[in-house]
C-alpha cells in the first residue's frame, strides 16, 4: 500500500495555571483508536511561543494565522503535497494494487472509456500516462475516450489540457445528450441507462479523488460513475439523502447500489488521489477496484478522519478552490466539519475564495426576514448551490460565522454571516478566541466528537 510522506499534524497549546507553556503534540499511534490522531502526551519548553497556522484556501492562496495570546489550540492539516506529482503518478500506475499494468489488462481493438472525477488533482497528467501505456499495448488512439462526469466550465479545466496529451475530451452535457443504453437492472429492479461512450467500451477506468461523503459513506472508484451519469430524477433523489448520523464505515443502501452497478458494468481498475489541504496530489494509488478502495480509505482514515474530545469556542476552516473543484460541495463539508467542531454561540471562521453565487438564489434571500425562513427556502430548491447556501445557514444557526470571500458584504450578509474583506480584517477577526480549532482542508477532514 502507498505511504504519504507525511502524516497530519496535530498541535495542542496549553495554559498551566502557573505560567504560559507550550505543550507539543505529535503522534502517538498505539495510545488512539486512529494512526495520527491528537494524545495528551507530549513535551513541555519554558519558552513562550505564540501559535502560528499557513492555512490553504482558494486557487493557491495562503492565510498566514497567528494567535496573539497563549490558549488552548488543536490544529490539523492533512498529508503534504507531493513534492513531484509526475513522479508519483508513474510510480503508481507502474505498480497497480492487486491487477496487472494497464497495458497488459486490454487487447488490441479494444475501445477504452476513462471516466474522470473534474476535481481530482493532475487528472491530465494520469490520463496522459494511461494513453501511452494503452497505445503501446496497440489501443487505437481514437478509441479512447476521456468521459467528465460533471460539467465544469471552460476557465475550471486545467491549464495543461491539451488533445495531444490527453486525447478527445466529452463533457458531461454531452455525454447526457448522446444516445443512452441499457446496461442492466438492479437487484431492486432499477434499470440502468448509461451513454453509449462508456456501456459500450470494452474498458471503463475510473480516475477520482477519494473522500468522505455524507450519502455514501466513501466516495470514490464507481462512484465516478454513478450517480453521475444517472437521470437528473435519480440524482435530485440522491441528493435530498444525506445520512449525517452514521459513520463512513455504516452500510448504505446507495452505496450498495453504486457498487453493484460499477459490478454490472464491468468495473474493474482505477485509479485515485488523496488530496492535500491545498487540494493538491498527496498520494494515489491505482489497481483493482476493490483493492484501491480498500487502500485508500486506510489512507484517508490515517489523514483526514480526526477525533476530538471537546469543542473549541473559534473554529478556523480553510477551502481550497483548486481548478475544477466542485465548490458548493466542498463549501456543504467544510460547514459541517465546522459545525462539528465549534462550541454553541461560538465562532466560524471560513476561508474561500468565492466571487459570486447563482443570480435567482441572490433575490429570494435578500427577501428572507430571518434565518430560519432562509433556511426554509433554500430547503425546498434541492440543488448543489441551495444545499451549499442551506449548510451555512445551518453553521449560522448554531455559531456567528465570519466569511473571507469576494462576495459583496450585502450578500454575506444576506447569508446571515460577517463579511470579511482581506488577510487584514480575517486576522483582526480571529483574534481574542477562549480556545481554538483551526483545520488547513474543511472539505477532506470527517470530524468525530468522542
Amino acid at each position: 500500500m502507498s505511504t504519504l510522506r507525511s502524516q497530519c499534524l496535530f498541535e495542542l497549546i496549553e495554559v498551566p495555571s502557573t505560567e504560559p507553556q507550550l505543550l507539543r503534540t505529535d503522534r502517538v499511534a498505539s495510545r488512539n483508536k486512529y494512526p495520527g490522531r491528537n494524545s495528551q502526551s507530549g513535551t513541555q519548553t519554558k519558552e513562550q511561543i505564540l501559535p502560528s497556522f499557513t492555512l490553504h484556501y482558494g486557487h493557491d492562496r495562503k492565510f498566514d494565522c497567528e494567535i496573539n495570546q497563549q490558549v488552548p489550540c488543536w490544529h490539523h492539516r492533512g498529508p503534504e503535497t507531493a513534492t513531484d506529482a509526475i513522479a508519483q503518478i508513474q510510480k503508481a500506475i507502474e505498480a497497480p494494487v492487486d491487477y496487472p499494468q494497464i497495458n497488459q489488462a486490454v487487447v488490441k481493438g479494444d475501445s477504452v472509456a476513462i471516466v474522470v472525477e473534474p476535481e481530482t488533482p493532475c487528472w491530465p497528467d494520469i490520463v496522459k500516462a494511461l494513453r501511452e501505456l494503452l497505445i503501446s499495448a496497440g489501443i487505437e488512439s481514437h478509441a479512447i475516450r476521456v468521459a467528465l462526469n460533471r460539467e465544469i466550465i471552460e476557465q475550471d479545466l486545467p491549464a495543461n489540457l491539451s488533445p495531444e496529451a490527453v486525447g478527445k475530451v466529452v463533457s458531461h452535457v454531452d455525454l447526457m445528450k448522446s444516445q443512452q443504453i441499457y446496461l442492466a437492472s438492479t437487484a431492486e429492479g432499477e434499470r440502468i441507462y448509461l451513454p453509449e461512450e462508456i456501456g459500450n467500451a470494452d474498458v471503463v477506468i475510473s480516475i477520482g479523488q477519494f473522500g468522505f461523503d455524507d450519502q455514501w459513506g466513501y466516495r470514490g472508484t464507481h462512484s465516478v460513475v454513478y450517480p453521475a451519469f444517472a437521470s437528473t430524477e435519480e440524482q435530485e433523489k440522491l441528493r435530498g439523502v444525506r445520512q449525517h448520523e452514521l459513520t463512513p464505515e455504516t452500510s448504505r443502501g446507495t452505496r450498495q447500489t453504486i457498487d453493484e452497478i460499477g459490478w454490472l458494468l464491468g468495473l474493474q481498475y482505477t485509479v485515485q488521489v488523496i488530496p492535500s489541504a491545498s487540494g493538491q496530489l498527496a498520494d494515489i494509488l491505482s489497481g483493482a477496484c476493490d483493492s484501491v478502495y480498500r487502500d485508500a480509505v486506510s489512507l484517508l482514515q490515517q489523514n483526514w478522519r480526526i477525533q476530538k474530545t471537546d469543542r473549541s469556542e473559534t473554529v478556523v476552516v480553510s477551502l481550497a478552490n483548486e481548478p475544477g473543484c466542485d465548490i458548493w460541495a466542498a463549501i456543504t463539508r467544510t460547514c459541517r466539519s465546522a459545525k462539528t467542531l465549534v462550541e454553541t454561540d461560538g465562532r466560524v471562521m471560513l476561508l474561500t475564495d468565492l466571487k459570486e453565487l447563482p443570480r435567482e438564489l441572490i433575490d429570494p434571500l435578500t427577501m428572507c426576514g430571518s434565518l430560519d425562513e432562509a433556511m426554509q427556502m433554500l430547503n425546498t430548491l434541492n440543488t448543489p448551490e441551495a444545499n451549499a447556501l442551506h449548510a451555512i445557514a445551518d453553521l449560522a444557526q448554531t455559531a456567528k460565522v465570519y466569511l473571507l470571500s469576494g462576495l459583496d458584504q450585502d450578500i454575506v450578509e444576506n447569508l446571515f454571516c460577517i463579511p470579511l474583506a482581506n488577510h487584514e480584517e480575517m486576522q483582526n477577526a480571529i483574534q481574542g478566541g477562549e480556545s481554538y480549532a483551526i483545520v488547513d482542508g474543511g472539505p477532506y477532514v470527517y470530524v468525530e466528537n468522542e
